[in-house]
């Protein structure tokens, strides 16, 4: 089930910055934006040039409705990472202009964002800004990879899962991975508004995350300056030194030990905690969690942990 425990009233701030790409497309943006609006949900629309025409209203609604819409360069080809900056300050600029166009009685409320790149696959460096631009550039922590999957022989239902896995759980990627949960209070989510999955699995990712506290915002995130590219693609979750007193919700994924310390030497307190245990976790340390189980204090190991939250703001026990 992808259904938590309920979120702990102390479990610190969990902003959750979902972005979507490649659209607007009228098959599937407006649906993702009942959806947005059913949940209370903010969130960023890094939209391709091609798309707007005959579109137009629906990037107005898009501002209307509180949204964030970003510049994501007229096409794809010849403007991936690396491209010649001439060429990429042209396609930013003619899409910029489309989107002006576009958006007709909102426009002043676009204006008063904060303008918003992504380079399409994922920048490397920030846009070349010129003189009197100030553009924070956008990539992403995860991805739900949620486009291209074709005949692949599976099912919806399992697409669906998949895509959800990718999100909170275990990911297709081969790559080094980590979730949501790992990145916690502050990460942007890469989604695309061009087909059905991302429709059907919307509500089920928002009512999960929504369950362990998580509030979903448009981009910028307050702490991010103009000029720069705050996220670099497959850099791991700075974990910090946490909230003192924040826990979270955790379920064991195997039978494990509960150990006085976190370490394989320590005392076992408790030989053998089954599979699915519900707990509480109280703080980390490298490869551990410190839990609460039944009233009883100890160390877990966190292979054996699925802990449901923003991971970051567990106290760092040193």
């Amino acid at each position: 089930s992808f259904f938590p425990p309920q979120a702990h009233a102390d479990s610190g701030p969990f902003r959750v910055y979902l972005t979507f790409e490649d659209g607007p497309t009228a098959a599937y943006t407006p649906q993702i934006l009942d959806i947005l609006a059913e949940y209370n949900t903010k969130a960023t629309f890094f939209v391709i040039g091609v798309q707007i025409e005959g579109n137009e209203a629906i990037l107005q609604r898009i501002i209307r409705e509180g949204h964030a819409i970003g510049n994501h360069l007229w096409q794809e080809p010849g403007v991936y990472a690396g491209a010649p900056h001439d060429a990429v300050q042209a396609s930013y600029d003619r899409t910029e202009a489309a989107i002006r166009d576009a958006l007709g009685p909102e426009l002043a409320r676009y204006d008063a964002q904060t303008k918003l790149f992504r380079q399409p696959g994922g920048g490397i460096k920030p846009f070349p800004v010129r003189d009197g631009e100030q553009i924070i550039s956008y990539n992403w922590h995860v991805s739900g990879n949620d486009c291209g999957f074709g005949d692949n022989g599976k099912s919806a239902a399992e697409i669906d899962e998949q895509v959800i896995n990718n999100l909170v759980g275990d990911s297709s990627s081969d790559r080094a991975y980590f979730s949501v949960f790992s990145y916690g209070d502050g990460v942007v989510i890469g989604l695309h508004d061009v087909n059905r999955v991302t429709e059907r699995v919307l509500p089920t990712f928002l009512e999960y995350l929504q369950g362990v506290g998580a509030s979903f915002e448009a981009l910028p995130r307050p702490f991010d300056t103009p000029n720069t590219m705050p996220i670099r693609l497959g850099v791991p979750p700075v974990m910090g030194q946490g909230i003192p007193g924040a826990t979270l919700p955790g379920v064991t994924l195997d039978y494990v030990r509960l150990r006085a310390t976190p370490s394989t030497n320590a005392e076992i307190l408790v030989a053998d905690v089954p599979i699915n245990t519900s707990i509480t976790v109280i703080g980390r340390a490298p490869d551990w969690y410190q839990v609460e189980i039944n009233g009883q204090i100890g160390w877990m190991s966190a292979k054996y942990v699925s802990v449901i939250g923003p991971i970051p703001n567990l106290p760092l026990i040193e």
